[in-house]
């Protein structure tokens, strides 16, 4: 009888070795579908952040409301076909957001409270006078926003000359920003008062009641707005720091690309 060969043990080493024992199994992350292990969403992760950072901004909180406020005027307007009453709400929510659109240019940052100066101008003036009839029901309420509008400019002119004197390394004599404000709050004043005069012969508004008396004390309220900021500016130049002139003069500039950048840091 023939016998089949015995097994050569020579040939054991070509076999491959087969553990016993199975290897151990990663179990997929808890939350996580397995083989994407470590997908933390790439999609709301950023923006969150972009919302948080927007929010961020002082000016951006406060025009939230403002702007909401407006467009409910409009919407209003559109829904009842009051197309008439449309066009104060549909300006005021274009012409909010140009402090936003200012920041972006000139890469610096307004104070908060400039913010609030701001919109607070334009709740109490064109939207409360014009739109609500405020003016008509309380005539002297428009000098006092003239006053207001002057106080703004001023404090615009301020913030812009100091930012020209720091980043051109200029040292600015007091008399120059003082003359300054007070020179941008007529000329804005005038302009307004001509704007309103185009107006009224174009589109048969009454802005200015058909009155000279009524276009020379909006002129001089706006002028008396700026001279209030250029003696606060004169009295912070004479050594006796005023809060609010030490935040429109002082490092407030940041990069579109990069991290802001703080007073007293490279």
């Amino acid at each position: 009888m023939n016998l089949p060969p015995a097994p050569d043990p020579s040939g054991a080493a070509d076999l491959p070795d087969r553990s016993l024992t199975r290897p151990e199994s990663r179990a997929p992350l808890v939350g996580h579908p397995a083989g994407r292990e470590g997908d933390t969403g790439t999609v709301t992760g950023p923006f969150r952040a972009g919302v948080r950072s927007l929010l961020a901004v002082p000016g951006t909180v406060m025009l939230i409301p403002v702007e909401a406020l407006f467009l409910g005027f409009l919407g209003a307007a559109a829904l009842t076909n009051s197309w008439n009453e449309a066009l104060v709400p549909a300006l005021l929510a274009v012409a909010a957001l140009v402090p936003s659109a200012l920041e972006r240019g000139i890469e610096a940052r307004f104070p908060a409270w400039l913010h609030g100066c701001y919109l607070g101008f334009l709740i109490a003036g064109p939207f409360a006078g014009t739109r609500l009839g405020l003016y008509a029901f309380r005539p002297d309420w428009d000098k006092v926003i003239h006053v207001f509008s002057g106080l703004l400019v001023g404090c615009a002119i301020t913030f812009a000359l100091g930012i020209v004197g720091r980043r051109k390394h200029l040292d600015l004599p007091p008399f120059l920003v003082v003359s300054g404000v007070v020179a941008s709050g007529g000329f804005v004043a005038a302009a307004w008062e001509i704007a309103e005069y185009t107006s009224d012969g174009l589109l048969g508004m009454h802005a200015q009641n058909a009155s000279l008396q009524d276009t020379m004390t909006d002129i001089i309220c706006g002028v008396l707005g700026a001279i209030a900021v250029a003696v606060m500016v004169g009295i912070h130049f004479r050594g006796h720091p005023v809060p609010p002139i030490s935040s429109l003069l002082r490092n407030r500039d940041f990069s579109s690309s990069g991290p802001r950048q703080m007073p007293g840091r490279p």
